[in-house]
């Protein structure tokens, strides 16, 4: 019998659905601990110094896209929770608690040693430190949408340090509810760049999240102070201060362009997710929220190094940690990972050329 022959089917290896999930699931589960190890490429480029500080920002935006090109790999793994026992569920949960601590504790522990580096080490680092803040937003994303109180304590600790203690309010009670329509700020509208996305968008949220509060507070009588944007400016404050305590004038300077940074990547990755895709209204009422309103990349590796925030539609569909994110065939796909098309939106004629064409669901009116 020729060794290229089909074996005969009694003699055929048993592979079930089960032994396949098997294996999948060990190798996304060591994959979903990727975002760690931008601490390791940071902590590597402190320790060589100069030029080798430009090392994770280089990594993160040369060498992780083409692994994604050249291996072609897609990140398409999909398990329930029933697939993971206790201990590694426990793990995957700690993974985004993890990266929230030690992206805290890095940033201080720059910001108190800031000194140490001259002028060329310090714009690398903001620069590493903006990617760095970046993923941490996703991983605050992540925390935002736990339940247990411990997540919920994080999620306020490292969204208030990034100065962004709004964020749960913006995205559960506006983004969730209004996504892909004029009523949402942190959807990008046909044609919109993101220069004027973000002048929209920042002043935007915090004025929809004011106004929400003051509705919530005067629908309730209650007093004006239970406003929840009193205590997350004077929360803001208190970080700013005690920054300055702990750094002085030239780590605060670095603490807050480190954080405009990570804003910027923050910002981006929310224009790209809607970009254009709009829900239609019938009747005075939006349609119903589907996948295809939202731009999904499943680049294996730039998608497990931001926790998966590439499976988009799905998040918004079934809202589960991002370790059980599945993906959906509707969604319209991106045509490389964010670590690419973060640089690509801010070249507009570019970017146009590249996703309009993309484009099937309705532009934003004229």
């Amino acid at each position: 019998m020729s060794q290229f022959q089909n074996p005969a089917p009694e003699i055929a290896p048993l592979v079930t659905a089960k032994t396949v999930v098997k294996r999948g699931k060990y190798r996304h589960l060591v994959f979903c601990f990727f975002p760690l190890s931008v601490f390791v490429l940071v902590g590597l480029g402190i320790r060589g110094g100069g030029y080798w500080l430009s090392l994770p920002f280089l990594t993160w935006l040369i060498v992780v896209p083409l692994l994604d090109l050249v291996t072609g790999w897609q990140d398409t793994a999909h398990f329930d929770i029933e697939d993971f026992n206790r201990l590694e569920i426990s793990l995957l949960n700690w993974n985004t608690r993890l990266y929230a601590l030690c992206y805290v504790g890095l940033v201080i522990y720059l910001a108190k040693s800031i000194s140490r580096f001259d002028g060329i080490e310090t714009a690398f680092l903001i620069v590493s430190l903006s990617f760095c803040g970046g993923i941490a937003f996703s991983a605050a994303h992540e925390l935002v949408h736990a339940k247990q109180r411990i997540d919920q304590v994080l999620q306020r600790v490292l969204t208030s340090f990034l100065c962004y203690p709004h964020y749960k309010l913006i995205h559960i009670r506006s983004h969730h509810v209004h996504t892909s329509t004029q009523d949402d700020e942190n959807t990008a509208w046909f044609n919109e760049t993101i220069y004027s996305y973000i002048a929209r968008t920042i002043p935007g949220s915090a004025i929809r999240c004011w106004q929400m509060e003051a509705k919530y507070n005067r629908e309730r009588s209650t007093p004006i102070f239970r406003n929840k944007m009193y205590w997350y400016a004077a929360g803001q404050l208190c970080v700013l201060a005690a920054m300055f305590l702990l750094a002085g004038w030239r780590g605060l300077l670095f603490y807050l362009a480190q954080t405009i940074g990570s804003h910027i990547v923050l910002e981006s990755v929310n224009y790209i997710q809607h970009y254009g895709l709009m829900r239609p209204q019938r009747e005075g009422e939006y349609e119903k929220n589907g996948p295809e309103h939202s731009w999904d990349t499943y680049h294996y590796f730039s998608s497990y190094l931001a926790f998966r925030v590439g499976h988009h539609s799905y998040h918004h569909i079934a809202v589960k940690p991002y370790y059980l994110l599945g993906t959906e065939p509707e969604a319209p796909k991106l045509p490389a990972g964010y670590f690419w098309t973060i640089p690509m939106v801010f070249l507009p004629p570019w970017w146009r050329s590249v996703i309009n064409p993309r484009l099937k669901a309705n532009p934003l009116p004229a």
